[in-house]
């Protein structure tokens, strides 16, 4: 419904910065990050550009790929292009650094869990997939393999051109690949819980991670 779209948009910036948060968190310990953080740092550091200018450019060259792979923009793909970023360099540029190696790998974990959890909550806003998302989904449909497949894969690509470029490819970077999915599952959980609540409902929209069985037929 259209005065729905209002909540819904701040409720996707509700994800968007809780995701940010999460990658800042990530990122500061210098322990290793995700693949694609990796890249951006690596492209950032290589050519001295600003790293929240590094993820937007990024960004909207990817959708570019996006379209090409027969992707249609959606608005959320816009808005994460758009915002991403400079949220991102916000937060790094305000973030304090542990002393200890036990404070480092203990923002690392935080970091994991909390961008898992963002990214659900940005998701049940169902505005679209991100630019990087919808890559994913793009050559998924383009090369017939199975989302799995294309996703270790693309991970796999980013993350080797981010480290030849100089990009903290790390043991945290294991941690990050292996941590992420609960934590986004964790999200998933907690979104469909506060869907549930009255203020919420409507506005926030939980992802079906299963197809709904088909119906019997009556015997």
């Amino acid at each position: 419904m259209p005065h729905r779209f209002v909540p819904r948009l701040v409720w996707y910036y509700v994800g968007i910065v809780i995701t940010c948060l999460g990658y800042a968190l990530v990122i500061t310990p210098g322990l290793g990050a995700g693949p694609w953080d990796i890249l951006h740092l690596g492209i950032s550091g290589r050519t001295g550009v600003p790293l929240g200018l590094v993820v937007q450019v990024m960004g909207a060259f990817i959708i570019l790929l996006d379209v090409l792979l027969g992707m249609r923009p959606n608005l959320g793909m816009v808005l994460n292009m758009l915002s991403f970023g400079p949220i991102l360099q916000f937060l790094l540029e305000r973030m304090p650094v542990p002393q200890s190696t036990a404070g480092l790998w203990a923002m690392l974990a935080a970091g994991i869990l909390v961008s898992g959890v963002g990214t659900a909550f940005y998701a049940s806003a169902d505005l679209g997939a991100g630019p990087r998302d919808s890559l994913m989904i793009g050559l998924t449909r383009r090369l017939g393999l199975p989302v799995a497949v294309v996703k270790n894969g693309l991970d796999l690509v980013v993350s080797l051109v981010g480290w030849w470029l100089g990009g903290p490819l790390g043991a945290g970077t294991v941690a990050v690949v292996l941590g992420v999915g609960p934590a986004v599952q964790l999200g998933f959980f907690l979104a469909a819980q506060l869907a549930r609540l009255g203020p919420l409902h409507g506005i926030v929209r939980p992802v079906p991670l299963r197809q709904a069985p088909a119906a019997q037929s009556r015997g």
